[in-house]
């Protein structure tokens, strides 16, 4: 196999090319989730986890194929997306044993998410929801209630949105400590803004 990096350059421009086809109603898992929010937050995330070469490969790959299912379908796309990938790696030289980490590493993705004690998993997971720990929070938000009226017709009001996110922020838990460490605190402030937004101190139960 060639070097990571050259290897994850060529899966990365491969996936971009892809995920030009989106639907572009997707205002929030539209190509710049993956290519500009999703997949740099997963190298960070190696970085910091000090992760070995072939774990970096692995999660890279992940973190770009994961969200290809939408291609085919919007709910429960996450098995589409691991079956693609399976199917497309394998020109990149990947094993049988890579895949199989990579479609469970896109599987964990799931919401609820779900990676067990896979470290790998666990780095997709957190830079899957990395915008809910960055200062882009409010505007990433935004663009998912967009897309979920314009995909669903849920018709979802500014207000209701934002009291389920401020649930959902208190539900999330971040699972590596690199993501706990730098984006989590963070996510607790994006939290406590939207309880302000709101005019509240806390949600009813």
């Amino acid at each position: 196999m060639t070097n990571t990096k050259e290897t994850l350059s060529k899966i990365e421009a491969y996936v971009n090319k892809l995920l030009a086809d989106l639907n572009p109603d997707l205002r929030y898992h539209g190509r710049h989730h993956t290519i500009d929010i999703v997949y740099p937050a997963a190298m960070k995330l190696c970085d910091q986890e000090n992760v070995t070469d072939e774990e970096r490969l692995i999660v890279g790959a992940s973190a770009l194929f994961h969200d290809t299912g939408f291609l085919d379908q919007y709910e429960k796309n996450e098995p589409m997306g691991a079956e693609r990938a399976a199917t497309q790696l394998k020109q990149f030289g990947f094993t049988d044993d890579q895949i199989k980490i990579v479609k469970e590493c896109i599987m964990a993705t799931q919401l609820p998410q779900s990676p067990g004690d896979n470290k790998l998993a666990q780095i997709v997971c957190d830079a899957d929801v990395s915008s809910i720990g960055s200062d882009d929070f409010f505007i990433t938000s935004e663009t998912l209630r967009q897309e979920l009226n314009l995909v669903k017709q849920l018709g979802i009001r500014p207000r209701k949105w934002h009291e389920g996110n401020t649930k959902f922020l208190q539900n999330h838990t971040y699972f590596t400590e690199s993501a706990k460490k730098h984006l989590q605190p963070i996510k607790e402030r994006n939290m406590k803004d939207t309880l302000e937004l709101l005019g509240v101190d806390e949600l009813p139960q």
